[in-house]
C-alpha cells in the first residue's frame, strides 16, 4: 500500500511540473549528462563515489532547471576558453566572455550549494 502511495505522489508531481522546466531539463543530451557527472565525480576522488554520483547528477539537474542546453553550451565553452593560458588565451578574454564566465560560475555555485556539494 505504501508503494502505491509513493508512486501516486511521483506521478502527480510529474503532472504539475512546469512544461517549460520539463522541456528544459529534457533538452540536455544523455551523453552530455554522463560526461558532466563523470568529470564531476573525478574532481572529488577523496569522496565516496556513490555520494558524488548523486550530488553531481543533482547539480546538473539544477543547472538544467535554470538555463537551456544551448545557453549552457555557450557558457561552458566560454569558461573553458577563459582558462587557456598565455597569448592564445588572451585573445578570447573579452568582456563578453568574462560576463559569460561570471554567469556560468554563478549558476554552478548556486546549483552546487543547493545539492550540498562538498567544496
Amino acid at each position: 500500500m505504501k508503494k502505491i502511495r509513493i508512486t501516486a505522489v511521483a506521478v502527480i508531481s510529474l503532472i504539475f511540473i512546469s512544461p517549460k522546466i520539463y522541456a528544459q531539463i529534457a533538452d540536455y543530451p544523455t551523453l552530455e549528462r554522463i560526461l558532466f557527472v563523470d568529470e564531476c565525480v573525478r574532481a572529488k576522488p577523496q569522496r565516496h563515489r556513490q555520494e558524488m554520483l548523486y550530488k553531481c547528477s543533482c547539480v546538473l539537474d539544477k543547472v538544467a532547471e535554470e538555463i537551456p542546453f544551448s545557453r549552457y553550451t555557450e557558457l561552458i565553452t566560454s569558461a573553458n576558453a577563459y582558462a587557456i593560458a598565455g597569448e592564445r588565451g588572451s585573445a578570447v578574454r573579452t568582456e563578453l566572455v568574462m560576463d559569460q564566465v561570471k554567469e556560468f560560475r554563478s549558476v554552478m555555485t548556486e546549483a552546487s550549494n543547493s545539492c550540498l556539494m562538498p567544496k
